[in-house]
């Protein structure tokens, strides 16, 4: 009798832990993420896209795979990176087509396309078709927004950074995060500088001031990312370099103001130029408050040679220089000289970030290093990692490291910075950021 009677007590239990289980595994079945990488037949959206897959996987089981769809105008492109082994071979990456810089209404009918074809719910743009210089309009991400999307991107244009940042609020009320200028740098190279502010501080008394912050970058070539980087070098000696002096913009010759710079071992110290960089505007005016702090951005690259060609070509018209186009095909006319230069002098991607502080009259400086053997490898990384850090805010809105908004690099917090750096670590030959990223 007794024992009928436990079987009765124990059988509403079963029924209750099947529910929660039933519930569970419902849940969890909507925690697969599709990811819609435009420009991802590319050496920079391939390598995400690669690396997309490398890291979901570790962090999926597999009944949730990533699902990632490459968003580009030409299937050849697409079936070409397949074919030289760009994005993966074995089927499961897909084709959108697509064109960003098209009729808007177009662009709009493949998006939502596309998220009404997804398995679930859980969809997010991964922006990495440039050079975006020359762009006025953040086109994707708007559409993006309106469709409730979250979205990331490389944009290295500080302009159109800017007005994307204009639809932030836009963002806060269609509940979407989403985060601009991402990848190695800018983007990791920002958030080594709010690395090197935050520990300056914390190490200083309550009265300490930012004066100084940094940048420079070093890439061997091309960093193996090919024609795209060259385009988007040649359009910059076009641009005035952004850098802030006493508080206040000031637009500098691009390619001047020479230093030499050590960017640590197995790359040394390096000639750096002034060029353009959005780090420089989002570090002084989102990483501390009040005064903004000087701020510069230097590049060199190898062979030496290179350095001296990108000097004299700022001697052609401004105009040819910012013509997209035709850097794009000079560039692209020129790769099988970039390639062979390549194999010569490596990929390698150096950065380094010095943030001086003063503290009642007495200067503290921090430098930081990280340096990667190749560009392609790196940049594909650190946006993948980005992506990543903006979906599990999607899918864990409680434990939310980003949430709804536009934000830059520099302004997301602790937690999603040292996610995002512990990733940037792997394969890295130096690492020197003063934190434990381990």
């Amino acid at each position: 009798m007794n024992m009928k009677h436990q079987q009765q007590n124990t059988m509403p239990c079963l029924i209750l832990l099947a529910s929660i289980a039933l519930h569970l595994l419902s849940n969890t079945s909507c925690l697969a993420l599709n990811v819609l990488v435009v420009g991802g037949s590319g050496r920079v959206g391939g390598s995400t896209v690669r690396w997309l897959k490398t890291l979901s996987d570790r962090q999926q089981t597999p009944e949730n795979p990533i699902s990632i769809t490459v968003g580009g105008r030409k299937k050849a492109s697409y079936q070409s990176a397949i074919q030289n082994k760009v994005i993966p071979s074995d089927g499961s990456v897909d084709f959108l087509k697509m064109d960003i810089d098209g009729e808007e209404s177009l662009l709009e009918q493949s998006l939502t396309q596309w998220k009404t074809d997804c398995a679930s719910d859980d969809c997010m743009v991964v922006h990495t078709a440039g050079p975006f210089q020359g762009r006025r309009s953040p086109t994707l991400l708007s559409k993006c927004l309106d469709l409730s999307i979250p979205y990331v991107d490389v944009c290295d244009e500080w302009e159109l950074a800017e007005v994307s940042k204009d639809l932030d609020q836009k963002a806060k009320d269609a509940g979407v995060p989403a985060i601009v200028s991402s990848g190695i740098w800018p983007g990791v190279s920002a958030l080594m500088a709010a690395e090197g502010v935050e520990q300056l501080q914390s190490q200083s008394s309550d009265d300490v001031e930012i004066s100084d912050i940094e940048y420079s970058f070093f890439t061997a070539g091309t960093g193996n990312a090919g024609p795209t980087i060259v385009s988007a070098t040649f359009l910059l000696l076009a641009t005035p370099a952004i850098t802030f002096l006493n508080g206040k913009r000031k637009d500098v010759e691009p390619w001047t103001e020479m230093r030499d710079v050590d960017f640590g071992n197995g790359v040394g110290t390096r000639p750096v130029w002034l060029l353009d960089n959005p780090d420089v505007p989002t570090t002084a005016l989102y990483v501390t408050k009040g005064k903004a702090p000087n701020c510069s951005s230097r590049f060199s690259t190898a062979p030496l040679v290179w350095n001296y060609l990108f000097g004299a070509m700022k001697a052609l018209p401004r105009s040819l220089l910012y013509n997209r186009d035709a850097m794009q095909n000079f560039s692209l006319f020129s790769e099988p000289i970039i390639r062979f230069v390549d194999k010569l002098v490596g990929a390698t991607n150096a950065m380094r970030v010095d943030v001086t502080a003063n503290d009642g009259g007495k200067k503290k400086t921090l430098t930081l290093r990280m340096a990667h053997p190749d560009l392609e490898q790196c940049v594909g990384l650190a946006t993948a990692a980005f992506a990543l850090e903006v979906a599990n805010s999607v899918k864990n809105k409680d434990a939310a490291t980003v949430q709804p908004g536009v934000w830059f690099p520099v302004e997301l917090g602790k937690q999603a910075r040292e996610n995002i750096l512990r990733i940037a670590k792997e394969d890295t030959f130096v690492y020197e950021l003063g934190g434990d990223f381990d």
